[in-house]
């Protein structure tokens, strides 16, 4: 039985470096729809798996290179977490643009290079009384910024999530083809290798260094590239992005003081009463906006001050009510509940059922069967 998870132990961790390769490859292949997403997608999964191959390889092919560049600890830990930064921008459609900043959030990663050949100078005698003296306390000083870093580009990475999520209940109708749950179970990859940090940093202080941490790290890092290789070869928006939005329409939108001016609300409200331009599940405020020769911040200003809605919801309450209507509407008595919900304008079941039940209290089944009691 030992062996036995001694072996499949081997091939998650061999399989985790051949498996980075290959998503690599397939994701800039010359037949897929090339985005500056996965290139920084390729970079990280590259970056995972050079840490595996140096927990597996450094004591054997690269011991030399190993006691230079690697006397504190690894450096390519501090790749990780602005690499998972970039991309997330990238997902959520913020470009990435070089600036006189950009090279700070590699800092760490040559800080801890140059530390290390620094200390690889020193004559032997003071190398050992070093690392003798004070090897624990780097440690875990290593462990502490590895931590602290990780968790603050996580947090970043949450608040970009908040405001994107934001920014498209401000801007679509159907969120369907929208990347929010990819980019949630991206940072839950990403916590999980933090909390093995975390760990990394209580068993620096509390034990005596083990060869099991530094395998239990590989086997995670190989983990986490079969868990970003599934999903980033599903994930639509990866192979397909969907056209970008420039950044003056993307700027957030600033708030009025006073109530919108009710004709303008009027205007809007009989314009969605006799077009019904809910119907189509592709509707964005930007487009409604160009129909009623309005600017997009005016319409959305109209909608969340005039009618204190945002416009995902202002929308799907239309589409809720068409609903209703063709409930009772003999023509499409044969309908099922997917087809009636697709009339209305909606793209799947699932957030038919859920936008449905929160603005009625009742499933559509539900709903459905009182109408016919």
């Amino acid at each position: 039985m030992k062996t036995f998870f001694s072996l499949l132990f081997q091939v998650l961790i061999y399989g985790g470096i051949i498996q980075s390769v290959f998503i690599v490859l397939l994701l800039n292949n010359k037949g897929v729809r090339k985005g500056r997403a996965n290139i920084f997608l390729s970079v990280l999964l590259l970056a995972l798996a050079f840490s595996i191959s140096h927990i597996l390889f450094a004591g054997v092919v690269l011991d030399h290179l190993s006691a230079r560049v690697y006397s504190i600890g690894d450096p390519t830990f501090y790749l990780i977490a602005p690499l998972l930064w970039f991309y997330s921008c990238e997902l959520t459609g913020q470009r990435i643009r070089f600036s006189w900043t950009l090279p700070f959030h590699f800092a760490p990663f040559f800080i801890i290079i140059f530390l290390s050949l620094s200390l690889h100078e020193l004559p032997n005698g003071h190398i050992s009384q070093v690392l003798a003296g004070s090897h624990r306390l780097v440690t875990i000083f290593f462990w502490i910024s590895v931590v602290t870093q990780f968790s603050w580009y996580l947090a970043l990475v949450r608040k970009r999530l908040l405001a994107y999520q934001n920014f498209m209940e401000q801007e679509v109708s159907n969120t369907e083809n929208v990347n929010i749950s990819w980019v949630r179970f991206f940072m839950a990859v990403f916590l999980a290798i933090n909390l093995l940090f975390l760990f990394s940093l209580f068993a620096a202080i509390h034990f005596q260094p083990s060869a099991w941490l530094p395998m239990a790290t590989a086997l995670t890092f190989s983990l986490s590239i079969f868990a970003l290789g599934y999903k980033g070869i599903l994930q639509k928006e990866i192979f397909q992005p969907e056209g970008r939005t420039d950044d003056k329409s993307r700027a957030p939108i600033a708030p009025v003081k006073e109530k919108p001016d009710q004709a303008l609300i009027d205007q809007v409200t009989t314009y969605m009463e006799e077009q019904k331009p809910y119907l189509d599940p592709e509707l964005t405020l930007t487009s409604l906006a160009k129909d009623l020769n309005m600017t997009r911040s005016q319409l959305s200003q109209l909608i969340n001050v005039g009618i204190g809605d945002n416009f995902y919801d202002f929308v799907n309450k239309y589409r809720v009510e068409q609903v209703k209507k063709l409930m009772t509407d003999p023509h499409v008595k044969n309908f099922n509940m997917l087809g009636i919900a697709l009339e209305a304008g909606f793209k799947s079941k699932s957030t038919f059922n859920l936008i449905f039940k929160r603005f009625t209290g009742l499933t559509p089944t539900e709903y459905r069967k009182n109408l016919s009691d």
